[in-house]
This record gives C-alpha cells, sequence and structure tokens, in this order.
C-alpha cells in the first residue's frame, strides 16, 4: 500500500460520519437507478410475457390500425381465415377473440382483457397456471393471479360478466399487463360479448415453410383488409407507449440521481479536504506532488463510491422485494446489465466529485505551514 493510499484510508477512518453521508449519497442515487431500471424491465416483461407465450410466427390484425391490444380495436371478417390459409407458407391459422371487459363483482366495478381462446387446441391460453386448469371450457374462465389476488377471487367462483355466467378453473400466471390483467375463456362464450357475428379480433399464425417476415408480406398483400406482423413486430406495437411515455422520464430521474450523488461526494470530501487544508500544505513541504495529493482526494471518492454501489445494490434488491409483496401488479426485474450500469454510474460519480475538491488541495501553499 502506498503512502498516498494509507492518507486516504486515515483520512476515511478519522471522518466515518462524512463516509458514511457521501456513501449513504451514493446509495440512493444507485438505488434510484436500479429500482427505476428494475421497474421498467419488470413492467415490459410483464405487458409482454402473454405475447410471447402465444409462440405465434405472425400476429394478423385488421390494415390501418396500430394492432395492438390496449390501444386499438381490430375487427377481420372470419372468412379471411380460409384466405390466410391459402397462402404459401402458412400452416395453420387459429382465430382469437380480444376485448376489454368491465364488469360489477360484488360491490365494486373491475376489468380485464377478456381473451376468447379455441378449446381444442389451447393456442392463445394463459403462458402457465398457478392452480386449476390452462384451458377454459364452455361456461369457464381462466383469471391471472394479479387479479385474482387484488379482488379476493379463488377456484370455483363464478364471475356474472355481463350477463354471461362462468366458473373460475385457472390461476394463471404471467397474464398481469400492469394497467390491465389478462382472463382467458372459450371463444365460442366470448363471442356474444363482442357484440358483432361472423368477426374475430386477431388471427395467430403458424408459418411452414420460408422466413415469417415474407409469409407475412404475402399474407398483408394477398388477404384484403389485413397486416400480418411478425411476434417482434407485435411486441413492439404494444409497448411502444412505454417507451415513448415512460423511458424519458425515467433517464431524467436517473440523471438527478447521478447528480445528487455527484453533489453529496463532492460536498463533503470538499469540506474535509478544506478543514485538511494545513496538513496538505505539509504534505507538499515535504515533497509530495499535487498528482500524488489528487490521488489521495480520488482514492476517498473512489471509497466512497464503491460503498455506496454495495449498499445501493443491496438495498434495491430489498426494496423491490417489498414493492412486490405490496403491490403484485408491479413487478421489478433487475438484471445483471443494470447493476452493471449503476456500478459505472457510481464510479463517474466518485470521479466527477473528486474534482470538487482538488482545486483547494492545488491551491495549498506549503509556506503556509510555517507561518504563525
Amino acid at each position: 500500500m502506498g503512502v498516498g493510499t494509507s492518507i486516504a484510508w486515515r483520512n476515511l477512518a478519522r471522518e466515518r460520519t462524512r463516509l458514511a453521508i457521501s456513501a449513504g449519497g451514493v446509495a440512493l442515487a444507485v438505488m434510484l437507478i436500479l429500482l427505476l431500471r428494475g421497474l421498467y424491465v419488470g413492467i415490459t416483461d410483464q405487458a409482454t410475457r402473454y405475447i410471447h407465450s402465444v409462440g405465434a410466427d405472425l400476429w394478423v390484425a385488421q390494415d390501418g390500425t396500430p394492432g395492438d391490444f390496449f390501444h386499438s380495436v381490430s375487427i377481420i371478417p372470419e372468412t379471411a381465415e380460409e384466405q390466410i390459409q391459402s397462402v404459401d407458407g402458412v400452416e395453420e391459422v387459429v382465430p382469437l377473440l380480444s376485448l376489454p371487459v368491465v364488469f360489477r363483482l360484488g360491490s365494486q366495478e373491475v376489468d380485464f382483457r377478456l381473451m376468447g381462446v379455441d378449446p381444442v387446441s389451447g393456442v392463445g391460453g394463459p403462458p402457465g397456471v398457478s392452480a386449476g386448469r390452462r384451458t377454459p371450457g364452455p361456461g369457464e374462465i381462466v383469471v391471472d393471479r394479479v387479479f385474482a389476488d387484488n379482488h379476493g377471487v379463488d377456484l370455483g367462483d363464478v364471475l356474472d360478466v355481463r350477463g354471461l355466467s362462468l366458473r373460475v378453473v385457472g390461476i394463471a400466471r404471467g397474464g398481469n399487463a400492469v394497467i390491465s390483467q389478462f382472463a382467458w375463456a372459450s371463444l365460442p362464450d366470448t363471442r356474444p360479448l363482442l357484440g358483432a357475428e361472423g368477426v374475430v379480433n386477431y388471427f395467430v399464425v403458424q408459418t411452414g415453410g420460408g422466413p415469417p417476415e415474407e409469409v407475412g408480406d404475402r399474407i398483408t398483400t394477398g388477404v384484403p383488409g389485413v397486416q400480418a406482423l411478425t411476434e417482434d413486430e407485435f411486441t413492439d406495437r404494444n409497448t411502444a407507449d412505454l417507451r415513448e411515455g415512460f423511458l424519458p422520464i425515467l433517464w431524467v430521474l436517473v440523471v438527478i440521481a447521478l447528480a445528487i450523488g455527484v453533489a453529496v461526494i463532492g460536498l463533503t470530501i470538499y469540506t474535509a479536504t478544506v478543514e485538511k487544508s494545513r496538513e496538505y500544505g505539509v504534505l507538499k513541504a515535504v515533497g509530495f506532488s499535487n498528482r500524488t495529493l489528487y490521488g489521495i482526494v480520488f482514492q476517498q471518492s473512489l471509497t466512497s463510491g464503491a460503498l455506496g454501489f454495495l449498499l445501493g445494490t443491496v438495498l434495491s434488491l430489498v426494496v423491490a422485494s417489498g414493492v412486490e409483496r405490496l403491490i403484485p401488479s408491479f413487478a421489478t426485474s433487475i438484471r445483471a446489465g443494470d447493476v452493471g450500469l449503476a456500478a459505472v454510474a457510481a464510479l463517474a460519480m466518485a470521479l466527477v466529485s473528486s474534482f470538487v475538491p482538488v482545486r483547494p488541495v492545488a491551491r495549498v501553499d506549503p509556506a503556509q505551514v510555517f507561518r504563525a
């Protein structure tokens, strides 16, 4: 260990309160960064988990609409199924109904997005189940676990969904889209709720030859009134609002968190440096260069940043777990890449903040230590 490092550690050991304050500021900044990133990833993952679980090569929606679940209404004639099936490269076509439903449950008004699925193939059903069955039969419904937890719904309960009595036979996993939850009933049961005969909302398509993009182009050009979207394109349509609305706010808050961390470290180390100006003068007088003294200041900042990063990461995991228990509809997903980003942010905070206290070090006059 060099002399400069030894001095840096000795200064930190004597100023434990200041070290705790600076490390705490970084920890709060790191925690905010990780929680914001984790919340964004968690919400995006939940909003798209159902789409990925279907495993469709293509989603066929009404042409001229955004094509997503929550901001458009896609109405396609059932007769389009035969036309899509006849397109070269199409192996299987399955109709799917998707409609928002508001109904009364006890004394409260609740809602979910009801999916009408083929009771034979089960295509379009929930990603998985926590209890009960995955595929609903006639007069049956599967609800997401978040909806069930929020409203006290359990297996065997009967829901009166706009005059349609449906018995809960499954509690699903992966059907929480944050702003709403999915539920699943058989296609024949959900048709009356659509309010129109001879139409569906989507077709999910499996391709049997050639890239899905090429098959999708043939469907779009060959079948009037429809557009074919790959799974990635359909996912992108359903997460556009998150990217355009939430992501910019997230980055603003991340910048604010970084500024707070820099300010806390910079001010605490600056104050300690000013108070020790006489000691730095002595070090200069005995031959320490400005570069060595800058290294002492940087090591103090780096130590604060490292401790803050470790503490902030632990706090993030604890808080994220607590948030999920308190609010099941919001899930955070803290990935290794996000922890790496937070580590880089903590290093940046330490580096930038070290420029604040080095200025008084550079101005220290070694002659002042010999003055009365």
